[in-house]
């Protein structure tokens, strides 16, 4: 009997075999397409991972807020423009927090936030300028580390300063009127039948205070339009000695009785551009400023002239080097103003140490300051004690 089966069984085994070697091959094909197909889809996660790590960083770089990032040993994973701003550093990456800020009490809020604590708002001086930080933790239980927030409170706290003089000094403003109108008041009802000289004095000194919180109300108004941008200007080719005629006249009956002399000198072709109403105004309260700090006899000048831009003014004022301007200056040979109170006298309500005994609500200077900056020009003041004061501002030439 031959030996048949045996290429039998090679045949099936080759069969086997050739069926085996094909499914492995299918196997193997399946495999490395979804190697491809994972690879592809890493790819586009890492894009879109790279993506979003751009969007945070240029969300954090335009934060106006300090933001500092630190792994859990504290060291600086992240950090914005505000926040190496805020610290004074340009290269803080890899480095420890405290090595870089030099600030404990803010390293210890770090702490706080990766050890889990709930206090993680406060406030802090770094030099003389006062920062809130606040921090968080990064996933659960700061696993990724923790985020520091940074803001500067200055402005804040000077506009909170800056309110509560407001208030302060508005109160002082309406409390000495109304004190003198309710003795004004007493002292008539006191006296059933006065005298019609006492009743007449007393009764004119009631509309001298009365005025004066009428000018009071007057200023408040015309300074929030003024802040506001409500108080539209009406700029005309305008002479300069129109300008200044009106002011003059109304003010000269009060240098008169004291004495004063009034000296004018402004070429009669100047001309600027401006809203004749609103700078009238600022002659208006540089020439009673002048009339009232200047003594008896004494003398005050009004002078205009046409002038170029000079380059350290047109970085200033933001005008163009070398175009004209017109400077409209009144001086005086009064008091003059001290050096410590010569950088705050357009601030409202500031009164320097000359004009305290003299009266006035403070906000004169600080309405003509705004006028003049919305004509696009500049007011400033040079004063020595006892030398007299100068007021200058400068109007665009037509």
């Amino acid at each position: 009997m031959s030996d048949w089966w045996i290429p039998a069984i090679l045949v099936v085994a080759l069969v086997i075999a050739g069926l085996t070697w094909r499914r492995a091959m299918a196997e193997r094909g399946a495999l490395l397409a979804e190697i491809s197909r994972l690879r592809r889809q890493a790819s586009a996660n890492q894009a879109q991972l790279e993506a979003a790590g751009d969007e945070l960083a240029g969300l954090a770089e335009a934060a106006f807020d300090g933001l500092v990032v630190v792994d859990r040993d504290r060291r600086i994973r992240a950090i914005n423009a505000a926040a190496r701003a805020l610290l004074g550093t340009q290269e803080a990456i890899g480095r420890s927090f405290i090595e870089v800020a030099r600030h404990h009490d803010m390293d210890d809020l770090l702490a706080a936030a990766l050890s889990g604590s709930d206090d993680l708002d406060r406030q802090f001086f770094v030099g003389d300028r006062p920062l809130r930080a606040r921090a968080m933790p990064l996933g659960a239980g700061a696993r990724y580390g923790a985020v520091l927030a940074l803001q500067d409170v200055s402005e804040l706290q000077r506009l909170g300063r800056a309110r509560r003089d407001f208030v302060a000094n508005i109160s002082h403003e309406l409390r000495t009127p109304l004190a003198s109108i309710r003795l004004l008041l007493d002292t008539l009802q006191g006296d059933p039948t006065p005298e019609p000289e006492l009743m007449r004095h007393l009764i004119e000194q009631i509309a001298v205070e009365v005025d004066a919180l009428s000018q009071l109300a007057q200023e408040l108004l015309d300074l929030s339009q003024i802040e506001s941008g409500q108080a539209l200007l009406r700029l005309v080719p305008v002479r300069v000695t129109d300008l200044i005629s009106e002011p003059v006249a109304r003010l000269r009956p009060q240098a008169e009785r004291k004495r004063q002399h009034i000296a004018l000198d402004v070429p009669p072709d100047l001309t600027a551009l401006a809203d004749p109403e609103q700078v009238s105004r600022v002659i208006v309260n540089l020439l009673h400023n002048a009339i009232k700090f200047t003594a008896e006899g004494g003398t005050i000048g009004v002078m205009g002239a046409r002038r170029n831009v000079t380059l350290s003014d047109s970085k200033r004022q933001g005008a163009e080097a070398g175009a004209e301007e017109v400077v409209i200056e009144v001086w005086d040979t009064g008091s003059g103003i001290a050096p410590e109170d010569l950088p705050r006298i357009f601030e409202r309500f500031y009164r320097a140490d000359r004009a305290r005994g003299g009266g006035g609500t403070g906000l004169g200077l600080a309405i003509a300051k705004h006028i003049v900056e919305a004509h696009g020009g500049r007011i400033w003041a040079e004063s020595e004690p006892g030398r007299g004061s100068v007021f200058r501002f400068t109007l665009p030439a037509a």
